[in-house]
């Protein structure tokens, strides 16, 4: 069977990073991976210069027949130029991959390039080689500094009419109009339940403003206010994708996934929201790939779209 090289590149607000994912049939692994900070200017050449020099650094001059990027926001339905960028600013409504592509053929690279929002990326992995494996119908959530989601119905990913489908992160579960969203609207699911905004209610309230160190003092009666109210919306949130999607399982990945009994917790909470019918099928449980997940789909994104 042939092996095939390709680069996967997550495109973070902090960090980017890219690997060498060898795939050989459905089996697929990581060869190098390398991470390097975000460019502070955020300039598109900055940008894509530093992840062509990734790319290049990453494939130690082997021919790679693909390179695909995560980006974080939303994407055109060409999947070619990049429309809104929620939680990182600079690069709207620029043809992102002609840019990337002009900076790899000056390194001598001239893959197969596409771009994908990032948490479709992380649904993509999870089918590719994780937690859904053998699943057609199934839902990831990308829990950190917003909330993302991917969609998988009958084997196939959504993205819509207009390329913009499963932002659960911007679902409107908040009559408050005050809590302004990242993507110019408010009363989202993020601006209630992401560790950004418990992150940020902790730091007025003087505790540790980071989310893995709340939910290891949850003894603190502050602290367990913060979390069980985010937990709570977020619980709501997913129950509606449910009650309209009815998938297989619920995935959780990025950095609130890593809090232990997350998932267990998020089950009992969802459950009473939910009609009496869906209650036995419910499935929530965390990813298998973590990070990773981002950069295997990202490497597969051509892949899919053959």
């Amino acid at each position: 069977m042939t092996k095939l090289l390709s680069v996967g590149v997550d495109l973070g607000g902090h960090t980017i990073s890219a690997a060498l994912v060898e795939t050989e049939g459905k089996d697929a692994r990581i060869l190098y991976r390398v991470d390097r900070d975000t460019p502070e200017g955020r300039d598109i050449q900055e940008v894509v210069d530093c992840i062509a020099d990734m790319t290049a650094e990453v494939s130690h001059g082997r021919k790679i027949a693909y390179a695909g990027v995560g980006i974080p926001g939303f994407l055109d339905v060409s999947r070619r130029v990049i429309t809104k960028l929620t939680n990182f600013s600079g690069l709207e409504d620029i043809a992102f991959l002609d840019h990337l592509g002009h900076a790899l053929e000056k390194r001598g690279m001239s893959p197969l390039l596409a771009m994908e929002n990032d948490a479709n990326c992380f649904a993509v992995g999870e089918a590719f080689c994780g937690a859904a494996v053998g699943c057609k119908d199934f839902i990831v959530l990308t829990l950190g500094t917003g909330i993302g989601s991917g969609i998988f119905v009958n084997g196939s990913l959504v993205t819509g009419a207009h390329g913009m489908a499963g932002e659960a992160g911007h679902i409107s579960i908040s009559e408050h109009r005050d809590l302004r969203c990242g993507c110019g609207s408010t009363g989202h699911l993020e601006t209630l339940a992401s560790a950004d905004h418990i992150e940020r209610k902790a730091a007025r309230e003087g505790l540790p403003g980071d989310f893995r160190s709340l939910w290891q003092i949850r003894d603190d009666k502050r602290a367990e206010v913060l979390i069980s109210s985010a937990l709570e919306t977020m619980a709501r949130g997913i129950a509606s994708l449910i009650v309209v999607l009815d998938p297989e399982k619920i995935i959780l990945s990025g950095g609130m996934s890593k809090a232990e009994g997350i998932a267990e917790e998020l089950e009992a909470r969802t459950l009473p929201w939910l009609p009496l019918p869906m209650r036995d099928h419910l499935s929530i449980e965390v990813s298998s790939l973590g990070a990773d997940a981002g950069l295997y789909g990202a490497a597969s994104i051509s892949l899919l779209r053959r």
